[in-house]
């Protein structure tokens, strides 16, 4: 879908009723926004949400439009990255324009543990929903959210809007650093396509897409975001890429490309150890390359056990044999510092990617709402 941006006030309007449901109506909240429950309700006056789009009216009861993720007093609308109301058969499908649904360990974690200072000019990239960049403009004097698909940028502006942080950001779309050429940043910051998948990228929607390794999206970043940073500035990203049990294959390239720059680069792990392709590829075809059909596929259509296979042959011949997944920071510095985190326990729990709110049950999304609040 696409949001009308044209009267503000409207979806200005449905802010305090998302937070009443949400706080008040728990359960009726999560079967919409999670479950994508039709729910009849009659205890709030729904009607400014189903007029901003984010609700419809499903005969005499309600039905999501879109997800609404509820993080420390904002809201976020987003597409629904498995929808029960978009399905073949029994696959769950995904939408090649999509805009990126919020995992739980992924983007609220950036979003409030981002590096900004009061008075930053922020740029965050490939931004999706906006999430990144809503939460960095408490803080920064302006913020620029770029991302290269129009839905996307549609969707950040509404939730800006929404949110009423839309006169400290702008919108543009465009490829990476494309729409804001000439510009300089006192942070950049960014969680983009970085699934590492078989190489058919036509196949996959433009969100996920990160290259047979996970990294095209990341080298092409490091190859230019200097040109677009202020002398002190800061580094930012969500790190998703394969590697040896060494090092990812997105920092052995930084090293290469950064080693005489004046930073310091810290790569905190969100596991607390490298996770086994072997391991993952194993339980990614549990749940989906054992089904006559894919179940849950991250594509938007079906790939072969051909492309599988050149994908795993690929992987081999190269000698990656693990996952990494990390948020990476760099600062300014008086020399070039480079520091792998690990924590003791996994702060990333789902290490194979086979979870999904649908499949959640209430409790653990319960808990899994209250773990985004306490990062």
């Amino acid at each position: 879908m696409e949001f009308n941006l044209t009267n503000k006030k409207l979806i200005k309007s449905c802010k305090p009723i998302l937070h009443e449901l949400y706080v008040n109506f728990t359960r009726k909240y999560i079967d919409l926004f999670f479950y994508e429950k039709d729910i009849g309700f009659n205890k709030l006056d729904l009607s400014p949400l189903v007029e901003a789009g984010i609700l419809k009216k499903a005969g005499n009861k309600f039905r999501a439009n879109v997800q609404v993720f509820p993080l420390s007093g904002k809201f976020i609308a987003t597409d629904f990255n498995y929808s029960a109301h978009r399905k073949i058969g029994k696959t769950y499908t995904t939408q090649e324009n999509g805009v990126w649904g919020i995992l739980p360990e992924e983007t609220p974690v950036i979003a409030k543990k981002a590096i900004v200072n009061t008075g930053d000019i922020v740029l965050d990239l490939a931004t999706g929903s906006g999430m990144i960049g809503i939460f960095c403009a408490d803080k920064a004097k302006k913020v620029i959210v770029s991302d290269i698909n129009p839905r996307a940028i549609n969707y950040a502006e509404f939730n800006a809007i929404l949110n009423g942080v839309e006169n400290k950001m702008e919108f543009k779309i465009g490829n990476l650093f494309n729409p804001v050429k000439g510009m300089k940043f006192d942070l950049i910051i960014w969680n983009g396509p970085t699934v590492a998948v078989p190489e058919t990228p036509e196949k996959y929607p433009v969100y996920s897409y990160g290259g047979m390794d996970g990294a095209e999206f990341t080298r092409k970043f490091i190859d230019n975001t200097f040109l677009y940073l202020k002398p002190k500035g800061k580094l930012q990203w969500y790190d998703c890429a394969v590697g040896t049990l060494e090092m990812p294959v997105t920092m052995e390239y930084l090293m290469k490309k950064w080693k005489d720059k004046k930073i310091k680069v810290d790569f905190n792990s969100l596991t607390s150890d490298p996770v086994s392709l072997q391991k993952s590829f194993e339980i990614y075809a549990k749940y989906n390359l054992e089904q006559p059909i894919f179940k849950t596929p991250l594509s938007c259509k079906p790939v072969t056990k051909k492309e599988e296979q050149k994908w795993h042959d690929w992987l081999k011949e190269r000698g990656y044999t693990h996952f990494y997944y990390a948020f990476v920071e760099v600062r300014s510095n008086n020399k070039f510092e480079f520091k792998m985190n690990f924590p003791e326990k996994d702060i990333r729990t789902d290490r194979y990617l086979t979870r999904y709110w649908l499949w959640m049950s209430y409790p653990k999304i319960l808990k899994m709402l209250k773990k985004c609040e306490d990062h």
